[in-house]
């Protein structure tokens, strides 16, 4: 409105004066400059790195915590508080694409083990989908029993070694490291449970539409019951529907015991729901009400347009009469 005052203004002015002159070759009205209008900034279409690794990398993780204090072999241990955290420089992870060459570096706060091909367990191959690193302090002062173990899903590593299996291979951008670690024999024991991997950029996410997972589930509790302690290896799958229009994250856990040798057997089913803040590539929730349960899960986003996500969830809790702690994560593929 004040741009067009002005012209009018102006016009009118152009009048007034050539009738004063009385002449007829008075200027013509002049033309107003128009307003350039900014070319709008395209969206770049994002390029995101994939595994294999390609040299030594340093990646901030999502984490499930727990803890737990005794000798599992001789009776109840006392069991400690389970937490979950979005991403968080708390806890990183170093890592590298060859075992042989390679130094493999977890830190927690203070906290740190540092593992090498002399503390291989079970080495990458394609026809493993964990590979396994494990080391006891021979330091001077070091106490019996101390150890630190540190699993890695087999979708990291070069190529030549990676797991063949077509989901762990579909998981490009998503990983997960397992930190168990005990100060001795009685001593506290220490479980940490971590997503990494390339996160889905903010402006690449979607807003509409909605998308299911497919997934798969590991985990472990720790359970006491009659003065005794139980270690359970966890599997299974998750149900994971994702409305990325109201930001509704949905999930049923379907756990299951995973046996040294034999098949699995199902153990617990847990439901949850999270939210995803406008804007982000992360989400928050806990296990629904009426679980036997009570716990949080924190969960992101990576690779284009989200396609791999990842879980991690802790609980604590009764199940089947025991008094249980439980951490783990869920990792999955878009459909």
């Amino acid at each position: 409105m004040i741009r067009r005052y002005v012209i009018v203004g102006a016009a009118a002015t152009a009048a007034v004066l050539s009738s004063c002159s009385g002449g007829g070759d008075s200027s013509a009205t002049p033309t107003p400059t128009p307003t350039s209008t900014a070319t709008p900034t395209p969206t770049p279409t994002p390029t995101y790195t994939a595994f294999p690794l390609a040299g030594a990398t340093e990646f901030n993780t999502l984490n499930a915590t727990t803890n737990y204090t005794g000798d599992p072999a001789t009776g109840a241990v006392t069991l400690g508080v389970t937490s979950t955290e979005t991403l968080t420089n708390r806890v990183k992870l170093a890592t590298a694409p060859d075992v042989a060459t390679g130094t493999f570096v977890i830190n927690e706060a203070a906290e740190e083990s540092r593992f090498t091909t002399t503390n291989v367990l079970t080495a990458p191959a394609t026809t493993v989908a964990e590979a396994v690193f494990r080391s006891t302090s021979t330091a001077t002062g070091a106490l019996a029993g101390n150890f630190t173990q540190l699993e890695f899903l087999n979708n990291t590593f070069k190529a030549d070694v990676q797991s063949s299996d077509s989901f762990i291979k579909s998981l490009a951008t998503v990983s997960y490291a397992n930190w168990w670690r005990g100060d001795s024999t009685t001593g506290q024991k220490r479980l940490t449970y971590s997503i990494w991997g390339y996160s889905t950029l903010g402006y690449d996410m979607p807003t509409t539409g909605s998308a299911s997972y497919t997934t798969r589930i590991v985990g472990r509790a720790v359970s006491v019951a009659n003065n005794a302690t139980t270690l359970n290896r966890l599997g299974g799958t998750a149900t994971v529907t994702v409305n990325f229009a109201t930001g509704l994250v949905t999930t049923t856990l379907s756990l299951t015991t995973v046996p040294t040798t034999g098949a699995e057997t199902a153990y617990l089913t847990l439901s949850a729901q999270g939210a995803i803040p406008i804007g982000q590539n992360q989400f928050s929730g806990s296990f629904s009400s009426g679980s036997p349960v009570t716990g949080t899960i924190a969960g992101a986003f990576y690779g284009a347009k989200g396609v791999n996500m990842g879980i991690v969830f802790g609980a604590a809790g009764t199940v089947n009469g025991a008094d249980t702690r439980i951490v783990g994560e869920v990792v999955g593929v878009k459909q």
